[in-house]
């Protein structure tokens, strides 16, 4: 009888129609932004690019390198393309080495930075066409918190038999030889 009364008292006490609030605070604005960018504007059938995720980290703020040293989560990058496109492994730039509150030693980036794959197309496929490349990228962003944060990014890179231009991203790829 108790438990009844009590489970009334607690009806009664919420306003009808009121919102559960989260368990945690999501912050307005992310830190950081990732965008998924490519060497050149198009591909040749048979051709190769790299295909990238170009990060914007706010001033303060950094991400974790993959080992992230004692503390903190390595950003991942998980590549979709269309069947017969070969995207090979990831790199990334030197990571810094960062010391979070603590005096926790960590590795990771930030201000700008672009982790990246070579990519190449199959010989006889998709000519004419326009492929379509996903990534699902992860992270945890600190600065005095940690705020953690993903992306499901699309790029669609047009086939085409003229000869490859590069994109108005390639200077970022630059730094990654």
């Amino acid at each position: 009888m108790r438990l009844l009364a009590c489970v009334g008292l607690l009806m009664l006490a919420a306003p009808a129609g009121a919102e559960e609030q989260p368990a945690f605070a999501v912050p307005e604005e992310q830190p950081v932004q990732a965008e998924l960018i490519a060497e050149h504007a198009s591909i040749q059938p048979g051709g190769t690019t790299r295909i990238g995720v170009h990060f914007e980290i706010e001033p303060g703020w950094h991400i974790y390198a993959d080992p992230p040293g004692d503390a903190g989560l390595p950003t991942t990058i998980q590549w979709t393309a269309p069947r017969g496109v070969l995207v090979g492994p990831l790199m990334w730039p030197r990571p810094e080495q960062l010391v979070d509150p603590g005096d926790i030693k960590t590795s990771g980036y930030s201000g700008v930075v672009t982790a990246y794959s070579g990519m190449r197309l199959p010989t006889r496929q998709f000519n004419g066409q326009a492929i379509v490349l996903g990534a699902h990228v992860k992270w945890l962003a600190c600065k005095e918190v940690c705020v953690p944060g993903s992306a499901d990014l699309a790029l669609t890179l047009p086939v085409t038999s003229d000869p490859p231009v590069f994109s108005t991203h390639a200077q970022l790829f630059e730094h990654t030889e």
